[in-house]
């Protein structure tokens, strides 16, 4: 309900009225009119500029009763892909030029709370990444180890039942709307410490079809399902995406190769690190030891290796001609091969070749060092009355 003095809105066909204070001020609201397609309501204040409130379906459906339940999930309109291109105008126009905020791209996911440790919407401060509209709240699928405060889980499953998005979210008492991008959980990369630990960035597009969408918080879930429509001004086969995907797939296995190359050269060089501390500890000043001057040639050929694989933080800085290494030619690939949704070119093929012949070479490499050097150092360590932690499996190559 429109009125002079604001936005109204009724749960109990119209026995109660409650003021709409999401993203709308006090303001004439006199005219409203509903989009036949997007269900957005669209506000005239005749002063204050046009808002838009999107897809307000949920409004319609929702009742004393779903408010009650613990959580729940209301009907996911289709996704649509697309694709965007550089706007008209200045390319970073910053507050010259005037342009209304989109909505979000993906699939938009509302769902209702009920506990008691939830936050009302005033009480958690939104950190809104274009959420300025709608119902105030929620993130796109972003890793939610950065985020504080309650979270709800997001599961994405395919239609063969294998989970292929996982994310958090912010949440907060009653209505929440968040959104997923429509894409696959990403690819473990080569990390300077420790893999992170949660949940993988976001990954490739998915293709058109339907996807399980499970929102959980605390002991409580719920679930539903989502249509996802391809860009409807393209006429791309679907054999043509799974062999895009299939390409994009096989290229983030070969990054996921690299990570575990890269963890465990550094993991090994830390544990030479720690016998040599134990060899300084218990000699002589000055004394040689042929285990200290074994562990220093490990480590600097694991070092040198490391490089083969990626570029170590702290490893050489901005260098007007780059030396090429797995991880850049697998990005390379990758990059490319995710431009276009159309089949792979040969161009893009090559490159992945590329990536893949230099990842073989080093891991040729990765395995005969553990193979020969590793385990002949780990001898000496044994033989000094050390110990050490013995070498895994060698690496190999992701199947095609």
């Amino acid at each position: 309900l429109g009125t002079e003095f604001g936005l109204y809105v009724t749960l109990d066909g119209g026995a109660n009225w409650l003021k709409w204070e999401h993203g709308f001020p006090t303001a004439s609201a006199m005219a409203l009119v509903v989009h036949p397609r997007e269900h957005d309501l669209v506000i005239g204040t005749h002063g204050r500029a046009v808002y838009i409130i999107d897809d307000i379906r949920p409004l319609r459906t929702i009742s004393a009763a779903t408010l009650a339940e613990p959580i729940h999930l209301f009907e996911i309109p289709d996704a649509i892909q697309y694709e965007t291109n550089q706007s008209s105008g200045e390319g970073s126009p910053g507050h010259v030029e005037f342009r209304g905020e989109n909505r979000p791209y993906g699939a938009r996911i509302s769902f209702s709370l009920n506990a008691e440790d939830l936050p009302r919407p005033g009480e958690m401060q939104a950190q809104q990444t274009g959420f300025g509209r709608g119902f105030g709240g929620g993130q796109q699928g972003a890793p939610g180890q950065r985020r504080r405060g309650p979270q709800v889980t997001v599961e994405i499953s395919d239609a063969d039942g294998e989970v292929i998005r996982t994310f958090r979210s912010p949440a907060h008492l009653g209505v929440n709307r968040i959104t997923w991008n429509l894409r696959r959980d990403g690819f473990r990369r080569p990390s300077a410490g420790q893999q992170q630990q949660g949940f993988l960035p976001s990954g490739p597009d998915v293709l058109p079809g339907t996807y399980r969408v499970k929102v959980s918080y605390g002991d409580h879930e719920a679930t539903g399902s989502v249509n996802v429509l391809p860009d409807p001004r393209y006429d791309i086969p679907i054999a043509d995406r799974e062999a895009k995907l299939a390409a994009i797939m096989y290229a983030g296995s070969l990054q996921e190769v690299v990570a575990d190359a890269v963890e465990r050269i550094r993991s090994t060089r830390t544990e030479v690190e720690a016998v040599l501390t134990k060899v300084r500890q218990g000699r002589q000043a000055g004394e040689p030891s042929e285990l200290a001057e074994a562990g220093r040639q490990l480590n600097s050929a694991l070092t040198d290796l490391e490089k083969k694989f990626w570029s170590p933080p702290g490893s050489g800085g901005q260098r007007v001609v780059r030396t090429d290494n797995v991880a850049r030619l697998i990005s390379r690939a990758y990059g490319s091969l995710g431009s276009t949704w159309d089949a792979p070119t040969q161009a893009q093929h090559y490159r992945l070749q590329q990536a893949e012949a230099m990842l073989q070479e080093s891991l040729d490499e990765f395995n005969r060092l553990f193979a020969e050097d590793v385990t002949q150092f780990i001898t000496q360590v044994e033989g000094a009355g050390l110990s050490f932690v013995q070498p895994k499996e060698p690496l190999t190559m992701p199947p095609r």
